[in-house]
């Protein structure tokens, strides 16, 4: 792993990380715009590739203008907080579009604020809920303001806010947060007022902060630590993949009473929060039949298994927090990567996919990229 530090792999994990992140985006572009007559979808993807492949190019020449400038920086993230709010209120029926997820979400809330049983309860279009109660903590803040869609605005600022503070220099934080701004699938996100990739900056930006504030010992606070990932593991079940990169190896090292008020911090706030939903359900059988991490669960169990096994094995050959975001992005990626190719074998057609879930990729993508750059911009000072 150390090997990473070396120019040539540091410049092809960047290739890798960029196509990774082009190919969520395009699959947005590519499953909505088969749906529109307008622009064949041959032109839009040469355009879109076309485009791609000038950032990855030529954006270095753009943003090392903008590196004495941080003002612009500023302006260019509260325009695009705005814009996101504008974008949050274009759309005010989700059963005319055939959106299920705002929906969902806000009668999932509903639920559960009165205590009823959130699963059981099929949306619009047939679907059920599949919402953690960690997630329903942090989308409960948005429900009372009035638009589930700010979840993902507050998002947005949560990671420029990560990146600023991890990445000192102004050229990788100006390409992180573009690469979020223009981002198709995470536009998609803001439109549909959707609550996915929310959950993957929140644990994204723990991670960064957490690194930052503990480097030499993540256990000197082993009971709030615990308290943390209790609720962040309550948010989507697929975040337990970087948590595990970034955990397992120290964790094993640090001492047995480090492990236990881990472990105590994270009983306590898993057992509280998944409470909240399981207790109203009629009895265990019940719940049985209809819980969240059955309906979480995307691709086939033995493919998750397989996934979760390599992120255990991995976990032992990271050494910097870096690579945490490397191996997250191509684990996350590959893993619902078969979820859609499973569905391709059942023969779905492309426009019914839900190539959504490639982007929970695109917190790590971004910022694994950004290290790489940062990686780039050093070899280049010590030549």
């Amino acid at each position: 792993m150390d090997k990473l530090l070396t120019p040539t792999l540091n410049k092809s994990i960047s290739i890798v990380l960029f196509i990774l992140y082009s190919a969520m985006n395009l699959s947005f572009l590519v499953k909505y715009g088969i749906r529109q007559s307008i622009i064949p979808i041959y032109l839009l993807i040469a355009v879109f590739i076309l485009v791609h492949f000038l950032i990855f190019k030529y954006s270095h020449q753009i943003f090392l203008k903008f590196r004495e400038r941080p003002f612009i920086l500023k302006a260019f993230i509260v325009s695009v907080a705005l814009a996101y709010i504008g974008l949050s209120h274009v759309f005010t029926d989700p059963y005319k579009l055939n959106i299920d997820r705002w929906q969902t979400i806000e009668y999932s809330l509903r639920y559960w604020l009165h205590g009823k049983y959130i699963y059981d309860t099929e949306n619009f279009v047939g679907n059920y809920p599949s919402y953690l109660p960690g997630q329903l903590l942090v989308a409960v803040i948005f429900f009372f303001i009035g638009n589930v869609g700010y979840l993902q605005v507050a998002a947005f600022l949560l990671f420029c806010y990560a990146i600023i503070k991890e990445f000192k220099n102004r050229e990788v934080k100006w390409t992180g947060i573009f690469l979020l701004a223009i981002s198709l699938s995470y536009i998609y996100e803001v439109v549909c007022k959707s609550d996915l990739i929310s959950s993957f900056i929140i644990v994204s930006a723990f991670i960064l902060y957490w690194h930052r504030k503990f480097e030499k010992d993540y256990f000197k606070n082993p009971f709030l630590l615990g308290l943390l990932l209790g609720f962040i593991c309550l948010t989507r079940s697929v975040v337990i993949i970087p948590l595990i990169l970034f955990f397992m190896k120290p964790f094993l090292a640090t001492q047995i009473a480090n492990k236990v008020k881990v472990g105590v911090g994270f009983v306590i706030t898993f057992s509280l929060l998944l409470a909240t939903v399981l207790l109203p359900a009629k009895d265990f059988d019940y719940i049985l039949k209809y819980n969240p991490l059955q309906l979480q669960g995307q691709a086939n169990k033995y493919v998750t298994l397989f996934f979760l096994a390599v992120t255990i094995i991995l976990s032992f050959y990271v050494n910097r927090v870096e690579q945490v975001f490397y191996l997250s992005s191509v684990i996350i990626f590959a893993m619902m990567a078969s979820y859609v190719f499973e569905t391709i074998m059942l023969g779905w057609t492309f426009d019914y996919m839900n190539v959504s879930y490639l982007a929970i990729a695109l917190p790590f993508c971004i910022i694994g990229f950004c290290y790489t750059k940062q990686k780039n911009i050093e070899f280049e000072n010590i030549q």
